[in-house]
């Protein structure tokens, strides 16, 4: 009797945008191919977002594209503070520290945030897309037409350059194509938005500000003249800029208008030259997909949730909802996890996304107050202060806290914070990022370094490392687990010297155990490795 057809690739990722290429290096790390498919014949020549959070600088490094990354970004001197004025010559009325943008290297990662620009993160992983042999790309190439079954996903394939056709089967399919995605329509979801009454045109063109930015730099300026506001955003920090234009209509207006409108907003009189690259529109629509995925297919990035720009939260939870889902997904094609864990991809990531989702409209809200406050003339003091939250907000980023049957459940509370989306500080605590720590003298290692293949399970310096091993060596069908022994000679805090910890290959850790130097016990967690029976 003959078996069920193989399909002709493991998982076919469709959209070439950052969340699409980071998902498909993630599944090659993991031993599995991919088909990467897309429709226009190039990378993104207008780049939206601008911000790579720390925990998203993890990930590059983890690619080892961090160095290319960073060089891309702005320097602290323009990453310090966010600005408000009326143009850009007039004296701001706010100028707001803004530490989770902040380039500088920090005690809790080994990464630094950068703010750069999408189509520079793209580039960077386009050099590992290019020269991964698991990795099939094809630009030019539409889906316009998705199916699935028990067994697999079918694709037809269109090339847009000859217009021929293609059926490829895949046994999984990841809809990476962006918020406005037609994948989502194919598993019957839709994004449950809510439209702001914001219509913005956005501009990228070269000149040179400087003369007008003086010593008020930022990594946004905040202009607003009397026809509306316009937010400038530093591109390279030389002559590359972003400015987005509040134009109070749908459609767009004329490239002639919209340089008035920038010129008005310099505060000078100056015949500035302004190179106008291109223009697009857009209106904030966020909001989440009523469910991520439906049998085989499965949303990533803004095709399963968008947020609004403020703050750069939305391309960040995509790289994080990519890395959540990558090894799950890679653990079932290699057969040494269920298919069920993949249930705890919308379970686990869901919540974070719309948490960020809803950081980000409030922050909206508040700094729209402020704004629209000093324009009338009042006291615009209080909402100074709320708008402080626009880029301080490292806990959000940084200290979330994942459930799931994956995940075994905290015996203590969670911590208690004056301000929970700001004050974040590294804990060894289930559902959360592990912790950095540098493992060497030199400081070029971290403990971050060893995840990102199987799971580690960290032993403390104080245990017998010896006897984990021999336990852990002891478990059914090879399941792919390291133990790694945290250093004897170094600071090691928040680890325990005593403590074991088994990180996922996420760097999520899924149990913790303190107290635990004497003879190895895997029975508190076994029950949370995958590939044991469940």
């Amino acid at each position: 009797m003959k078996g069920k057809p193989t399909p002709d690739v493991p998982v076919c990722v469709i959209g070439c945008g950052p969340i699409g290429l980071a998902v498909s290096l993630l599944l090659s790390r993991h031993g599995v191919s991919v088909l990467l498919v897309e429709r226009r014949g190039e990378l993104n020549t207008h780049p939206r977002s601008r911000f790579v959070d720390t925990n998203t600088m993890e990930l590059m490094r983890e690619f080892g594209v961090e160095k290319m990354v960073e060089d891309s970004g702005l320097g602290p001197d323009w990453t310090a503070c966010n600005r408000w004025s009326v143009d850009l010559a007039t004296t701001p009325f706010a100028e707001l520290e803004s530490p989770t943008f902040l380039s500088v290297p920090g005690p809790d990662s080994p990464c630094l945030p950068v703010m750069t620009v999408q189509d520079e993160v793209e580039k960077a992983l386009m050099t590992r897309v290019i020269d991964d042999p698991s990795i099939s790309l094809h630009f030019d190439t539409e889906v316009v037409e998705l199916t699935q079954t028990d067994a697999d996903t079918a694709l037809i394939l269109r090339d847009a350059r000859t217009d021929e056709r293609r059926t490829v089967t895949a046994a999984y399919t990841l809809g990476a194509d962006g918020p406005g995605s037609t994948t989502r329509a194919v598993i019957g979801t839709a994004l449950e938005s809510s439209p702001q009454p914001i219509h913005m045109q956005d501009v990228i063109f070269h000149a040179d500000l400087s003369p007008y930015v003086g010593d008020r730099k930022g990594a946004l300026l905040y202009t607003q003249p009397f026809e509306g506001v316009l937010v400038f955003q530093p591109l390279d920090g030389l002559r590359r800029w972003r400015c987005q234009v509040s134009i109070g209509q749908p459609d767009p207006i004329s490239e002639e208008a919209i340089r008035a409108r920038i010129l008005a907003s310099l505060g000078t009189s100056d015949d500035v030259g302004l190179d106008i690259v291109s223009m697009r529109m857009w209106q904030p629509t966020p909001g989440a997909t009523t469910h991520f995925n439906h049998g085989r297919i499965f949303l990533v990035g803004d095709a399963a949730h968008v947020s609004v720009p403020t703050g750069g939260l939305g391309n960040n939870a995509g790289f994080s909802g990519a890395r959540n889902l990558a090894w799950k997904l890679a653990y079932v094609l290699r057969g040494l996890a269920p298919a069920s864990i993949l249930d705890t991809y919308e379970e686990e990531h869901k919540p974070l996304a719309l948490e960020r989702i809803e950081y980000g409209v409030v922050t909206t809200t508040v700094m729209g107050r402020m704004m629209l406050g000093y324009r009338a003339g009042e006291d615009v003091g209080e909402h100074i202060e709320g708008a402080k939250r626009y880029a301080d907000y490292d806990y959000l980023l940084r200290g979330y806290e994942l459930s799931s049957e994956l995940i075994a459940p905290n015996l203590e509370p969670a911590p208690e914070l004056e301000n929970p989306a700001r004050d974040f500080r590294p804990l060894v605590r289930n559902g959360w990022r592990a912790p950095h720590i540098w493992v060497d003298d030199a400081e070029a290692e971290s403990v971050l370094d060893w995840y990102g293949n199987g799971y580690v399970l960290l032993v403390g310096p104080d245990c017998d490392a010896e006897s984990w091993e021999v336990a852990v060596a002891a478990l059914p069908d090879g399941a792919p687990i390291e133990v790694r022994r945290l250093p004897a000679e170094r600071p090691i805090a928040p680890y325990e010297a005593d403590g074991v910890v088994l990180v996922r290959p996420d760097a999520v850790i899924a149990q913790h155990l303190s107290h635990a130097s004497g003879t190895a016990d895997l029975s508190a967690i076994t029950p949370y490795l995958p590939t044991m029976a469940r």
